[in-house]
């Protein structure tokens, strides 16, 4: 509807009667509890406390975008920004698609099926795929208490989607791809992390793995010497249970072992197969993805908003 259509509908309004201005307000309500984006948004926008640029938290309003969307001013750095701006849907266009599309992520749908489905173009697809990936990646847990899991897996070497690769092709059934070693730990009470790591050296493992053992938990790995040394430097004392596979010893005092996150691999790698290949570069954005989807409230639509919107 154009501005001028809904100024002369404003207008008529108060030539109504009571009865209908009853029937139109419920009219209304129903139209409102239909939009779910538009109730997402509309709580975000209530919740804006302070300038994405500056973080002053002086604002006043500043008319609408084309969209109908609230902007502000900061009154501190001058600058104005809209409801969206610096979420992962700013600029994001056509929000009446974006709960199917998040129905789509939610069956792990591929980028053709969701852009046929909803008509839109296979570029626009998968920008909304990572763009909407981004918050899950973000919110790994920092920390990991009790007994932890940590063991590497590794996965081809891919540069699918990227317009330069840094090396020359090879033929098909070339040789094997190097190999992409990730890091993945966990905890009992179902905290995941994971990091992508450039080299299975000591030194990137123990960048990625300090920061989330804690005081007095108990650390299950293979065999890897790595992690041996990893836990002799740590500031604090925690109980390490190595399961060398020569002893052919899986499990310690019936309760320390690595078959927690060996399952975890085991149903990730299963999931990735119908992606045929995933981008190193976008491999973060998967993982994260999977873990996300072993969260059943993330089946509801307005997690995956509400996530986007932080």
């Amino acid at each position: 509807m154009s501005k001028v259509t809904f100024t002369v509908f404003q207008q008529s309004i108060e030539d109504l009667s009571y009865i209908e201005l009853k029937r139109l307000n419920h009219q209304i309500d129903v139209q409102l509890s239909k939009n779910e984006v538009g109730q997402v948004l509309a709580k975000h926008e209530n919740d804006i406390s302070k300038c994405p640029h500056c973080g002053n938290c002086t604002l006043s309003r500043w008319g609408s975008t084309n969209q109908g969307k609230q902007r502000y001013r900061c009154k501190n750095c001058s600058k104005t920004f809209s409801t969206l701006t610096g979420t992962n849907l700013f600029r994001m266009k056509k929000p009446d698609k974006w709960l199917k599309y998040i129905e789509c992520l939610c069956l792990s749908s591929s980028l053709r099926y969701a852009a046929n489905l909803l008509n839109i173009n296979l570029k626009t697809a998968f920008r909304w795929r990572h763009r909407l990936l981004k918050s899950p990646c973000a919110h790994k847990p920092t920390e990991l208490v009790g007994i932890i899991e940590a063991d590497e897996t590794f996965v081809p070497e891919s540069f699918k989607g990227s317009k330069k690769m840094p090396r020359e092709s090879r033929k098909r059934g070339g040789g094997n791809p190097p190999k992409v070693p990730i890091l993945l730990a966990l905890d009992r009470n179902g905290a995941v992390s994971h990091y992508v790591l450039n080299q299975d050296t000591k030194e990137e493992l123990s960048l990625a793995l300090k920061p989330l053992l804690t005081p007095d938990s108990v650390l299950c790995t293979d065999g890897n010497l790595s992690y041996k040394s990893i836990v002799q430097e740590l500031d604090f004392s925690i109980d390490h249970k190595r399961l060398i596979g020569l002893d052919k010893q899986k499990v310690i005092d019936k309760i320390y072992h690595i078959q927690t996150l060996n399952n975890f691999m085991m149903r990730w790698k299963t999931w990735m197969k119908r992606f045929f290949g995933v981008g190193t570069g976008y491999m973060e954005h998967y993982i994260a993805w999977f873990i996300f989807m072993e969260n059943k409230e993330s089946y509801k639509n307005k997690v995956w908003l509400n996530e986007a919107l932080e």
